[in-house]
Formats: C-alpha cells, structure tokens, sequence
C-alpha cells in the first residue's frame, strides 16, 4: 500500500494530523516554498513536488493555457450580450490567467505524482480536493481530506494600497467593493471642486477618450494635448485619475475632462441598472447549468478542470456583472453625446478597455500604445500573445526596430503601425543627470517579482531567488563605502511582500522603497542590479536605468540568457545565476573604463530602440490632433 501526502499551504498543518506527518510508510509532497520550508524546518522527509513538471511541460502548459482566455468565443447565443457586447468577454484577461495558470500548473504536478508513485490512497487538506478527483476520478484511489478554510482569490479581489514616508514603506490592503467607495468619494469631492467632470448635457465636441493611462506617468503628454480644440476625456475605472496630488494637480493643467461614472448616467439609466442586472443574473445563473459545455471546454490531458475553478469564476462572474453593465453604458453615453475622434488604450485585456473597444466596435479609430520595454526572440516569442499582437487596429510603438518586428514576425501592415515613441519616458530623457563622484557608492537593486503569468512559478526558482539576493548583499557588504537601496516592482503581488519580508530579515537597516519615484530612485545610484526571475521578461527598469545614464547589471535566474539585442549590443551586463557574482559586482561598480563602455553602448542601444526621445509626447499629441 502506498500513500502520499500533500502539503499545499502553511495552513494545512493545523488540519493534517502530526503523526500523519511523522509516519515514515507515507511519502510527503511539498506543493509550495511554505509547505517546503515549514517540512524542512520541522525536519520532515519531503519531495518537492514541482520538481516532476519540467520546464519544457510549462512552457506547453502555458501555450495551452491561452486557448482558455478565449472561451467566450465558444458561446453563440445573444442571450447574454449586452448592447452588442459579450458580458462574459469583459472579464479582464490578466486577472483570469493569473488564477487559471497556477491552478493549472498544481494540476498537472500532482497528476505527475500519481503517474510516478501509483499510490492506492492520497492524503491532503479539502482545498485540494477538487484538484485531486479531477484526476482520480473513475481511479480505484482512495482520497481522505481534511478540512481547512482556505479560499481562492483572484487578483485584484484585494487592492494594496502603499506609500512611502521616507525611508519607511507602508502598505495595507482594502478589499475591491471600498477602494471603489473611496475613489469615488474622492473623484465627486475633487471632480465637483474643480470642474473636472465631462458633461453629457453640454454641447456636442469632437473628443479623444484615454482610457486607464496613469497621469502621473503619462504628465508631459497630457499637458502637450492642452491645446486641443476639443476635450480629452479620461476613463479611469481601476486607478483614479486625480489619485494623488500630483495627478490632480496635472489633470488641472492639462485641462483634461474626467469621466465620472456616476455622474454620465441619468437617473433613469441608474434605475435601469438594477433591473438590467437582475435580469443578466438570472441567464448567467442558467448558463452556468450546461456542466457538459464547461467540462469539455475546460480540459487538459483528458482531465475536466471545470470543478477546481468553477467555485470562483461564477462568484466572480456574479460580484462584477453590475460593473460590466456599467462601463459598458458609459461607454454608449460618452460614444453617443460626444464626437468621439479617436480612443487610446494601453492594452485590450483590461475590463474598461474591453467594455470601450468592444461597444465601439471599430466604429472609431483606435490605437494601443506601446507602453512596457520587450523585446523578443525565438525562445520567447510566445509571450506576444499576452500583449498587442491581436489588436485589430492602429498600434502606436515606441521605435522602427519594433514596427519591423511587427511587420515581419506577425505580418501587420505597415500602415497600422505608428512610430510615436514612448510619451511616458520624455521625462526620463530630460532628467538624465551626472552623478557627482562621492566616496560613497550606491547600488539599486530592483528585483523583479515572480509572476504566476508563465507557468514557470516553482519552488526552485523561489529559493534561488532568495539565495541570490542574499549572495548580492553579502557580497557589497564586503566593499567599503557601498549603500544598498531597493526598488520594488509595482506590481500587486504576493513575491513584492515576500521580498521586502526577506530584505529586512537580512538587514533592517536597507531602506526598501515601493512607490518612490523611479527617477529620482536610480538617478541617486552609481549602478543597478536588476533580478529578472523570469528569462522571458525584459523588465522597463532596465531601458529606465539606460535612458538615465546608469551602468546596469541583468541577474537572470536560467542557465540560458535570450540573444535580445540589448544583450547582443552590451548594452546592459547580463549574466546567469551561475556566473561569478562577486567579479562582475566588482566590474560594474569599480571597472570606470568598464562603466564608460557600457553607458556608451546603452545609448547607443536607446537610440537604436527608441524614436523622438525626450519629444515623444509632442509627437504623439499631433498624430491625435490630426484626428
């Protein structure tokens, strides 16, 4: 008789049973860095689990997985469109990988399992148990569940909010439903105070809607749009607008109009909204009925994975129909009162993007900005999908270089692809300083955090995140005269918490920053250590860190380094984890001949890769004037 045992969560050993986990006949799987850690510190006998998928299932897993973001395209009935529009297409794209790929991933390992170990009873917490029966079912394996209180989550279920007062980082989490209550309270106080609010009522004007653009980032090009003889409306749904004083204070001298999404409907539309979502409840509750659909549409290697994420996307589903609704109408009220010119978007995955762009329904140019530094080659093309690639539309590019990979890669006409630079970095290009020489040298590391995005997510990759962060800092520690500043990602994710936990554990002293401005952040530094986790990802503070002038270091966590031309072009000291960490510190840090090397190629790549630096926005504001 073989069991085994699965270890999900830190959680599950307040319900599995001690001398469970002490019996040496069972065989114990770890499923995650915690459950590893907390068995490796209680010294129990474990396999860590995720080491039986390969990198190369992953990566099929991951390709995989982007037939799943398409579903809706399967249901043919109107029954659940909505002004012409698909409620179900509106879910946001990021936030259902997120969920779906690591829910993937666990299956196909603990499937893994069974197939390697053939065991006649598997043992885990009840969080597990869908997953588990997915795959035993119609097995003669017995299950025994214990029962937690673990709930799935999606991504933004929960918003950080967070800051930084000096050298100290503070954050707290709000749940969705009250960010939202806050961001309005705060939108109808400033909106009403300073007239920032598009009217409905007022007369008809030729206008430019931009949806979901960060103001802050976005300062320069929304102040060269002030002169336009129509309005520029912002349709900020996830983060507001006027967030921050910053924001409100450019929004007021850009003269920009703000969409608010209370104030665009009527009453009557308000009461409308209510019936309208009672009536969409009742045939999505009914749609949700066809398991057989669902069974076969979810599917991987002959197992249904309906059951393990059913549970949240029809919770999901039910919380945010009111929202769809309600972006959606937006839309239809701004395209109807206004004379919509042009729309200008970040991305198409988002849920206000999709509401606009699918109502609008090519009716109205379009065009996606390029707004994040990628490059690509044959190993990594496959992550295009993710981004721009299937836009139908104008797509704007931050250099020729990208328009031809477009254009050879993907076979977009040329037309559709519009070289405008990228609007965001021209302050970056008019804030490049020399930094004065001082004894003391200050290094930035900017890790990058892992996703669950790839599929590469695993145990190994964590703990050799943390061994090299930790390699890292011990050796600057032995330099004198040497500063360690960090610069967390942005992105909302648990590995950002884990990491600023893991930093102050190893020194208290290293000021760790989140929302500190990126400028400001690497202009203080004499060099940047980036961690890229994943070795797909060319992360933005890397093209960041070359704009500004900084000798920069990319730590990639593969054996393998991608051929991109930033590489190619020494543009950048790309190294692998398994490169002498302690002789390439001191390269970048005290090599001046090195340094100036590797600046000058660093120029020479951003003005390869990147067209009207430091005028960008200028640009771009007269393509859209021109509309």
């Amino acid at each position: 008789m073989t069991e085994i045992v699965l270890i999900d969560s830190i959680l599950d050993f307040n319900v599995i049973p001690q001398d469970l986990l002490q019996n040496k006949d069972v065989k114990i799987f770890s499923l995650s860095l915690e459950a590893h850690n907390r068995l490796q510190s209680d010294k129990i006998t474990h396999n860590i689990a995720d080491e039986l998928l390969t990198q190369e299932e992953r990566l099929k897993l991951f390709d995989k997985s982007l037939e799943f973001l398409s579903w809706q395209s399967r249901v043919s009935s109107d029954d659940l469109k909505f002004e012409g529009v698909n409620l179900l297409q509106i879910f946001d794209t990021h936030e259902f990988h997120s969920y779906l790929i690591p829910n993937l991933v666990k299956l196909l390992t603990i499937k893994r399992i069974i197939e390697k170990e053939k065991p006649t009873k598997i043992i885990g917490a009840s969080s597990l148990s869908n997953t588990v029966q997915s795959i035993t079912k119609g097995n003669n394996i017995e299950t025994e569940f214990f029962q937690n209180n673990v709930k799935q989550k999606l991504l933004w279920d929960t918003i950080t909010i967070k800051y930084n007062l000096g050298s100290i980082h503070v954050s707290f989490n709000l749940s969705k439903n009250n960010y939202l209550k806050i961001k309005k309270f705060v939108e109808s106080t400033l909106g009403f105070f300073y007239d920032f609010w598009i009217d409905r009522n007022s007369p008809k004007k030729k206008s430019i809607v931009i949806l979901e653009f960060n103001t802050e980032y976005f300062s320069t090009f929304l102040k060269a749009m002030k002169n336009y003889d129509g309005n520029v409306i912002l349709v900020n749904r996830r983060r507001s607008a006027v967030w921050s004083i910053t924001a409100t204070n450019i929004v007021k001298k850009s003269g920009c109009k703000v969409l608010n999404f209370d104030n665009i409907l009527n009453e009557d539309e308000k009461r409308k909204i209510h019936l309208l979502v009672a009536e969409y409840s009742k045939k999505i509750e009914k749609f949700w009925e066809n398991s057989k659909f669902f069974n076969d549409v979810f599917q991987i290697e002959n197992c249904s994975f309906w059951n393990i994420i059913k549970e949240v996307i029809m919770k999901k589903y039910s919380e945010k129909l009111s929202e769809f609704i309600l972006l959606i109408w937006s839309a239809k009220n701004i395209f109807q009162n206004m004379d919509v010119r042009y729309i200008v978007s970040l991305n198409e995955i988002g849920e206000t993007e999709k509401a606009f762009l699918e109502f609008n329904n090519k009716k109205v140019p379009s065009i996606l900005l390029e707004h994040g530094f990628v490059e690509r080659v044959d190993d990594t093309k496959r992550f295009d999908k993710l981004l721009y690639v299937n836009f139908k539309d104008k797509i704007g590019v931050w250099g020729d270089k990208k328009k031809e990979y477009l254009i050879h890669e993907y076979g977009i006409a040329p037309d559709r692809i519009v070289t405008t630079g990228s609007p965001r970095h021209d302050v970056y290009f008019n804030s490049r300083i020399e930094k004065n020489q001082s004894k003391e040298i200050i290094v930035l590391i900017a890790p990058n955090p892992i996703t669950e995005i790839s599929g590469l997510a695993s145990t190994n990759l964590e703990l050799k995140f943390e061994n090299i962060i930790k390699e890292i800092i011990s050796i600057l520690k032995k330099f004198d005269n040497v500063k360690i500043i960090v610069k967390l990602h942005q992105i909302q994710i648990k590995h950002n918490l884990e990491i600023h936990s893991l930093i102050k554990k190893i020194d208290n002293t290293i000021p760790v920053y989140s929302s500190a401005p990126v400028i400001e952040t690497i202009n203080n530094a004499d060099a940047v250590i980036v961690i890229s986790s994943e070795s797909f990802g060319t992360s933005t503070i890397l093209l960041e860190s070359m704009i500004l002038g900084r000798p920069t270091m990319n730590i990639i966590l593969d054996d393998k380094i991608p051929t991109f031309t930033h590489v190619k072009d020494k543009a950048i000291l790309t190294i692998s984890d398994n490169f002498d960490l302690e002789k390439n510190l001191k390269k970048i840090l005290f090599d001046d001949d090195f340094r100036k090397e590797l600046t000058k190629n660093a120029d020479a790549f951003v003005e390869k890769f990147m067209s009207y630096r430091g005028n960008a926005s200028e640009k771009f504001a007269s393509i859209l004037k021109s509309f």
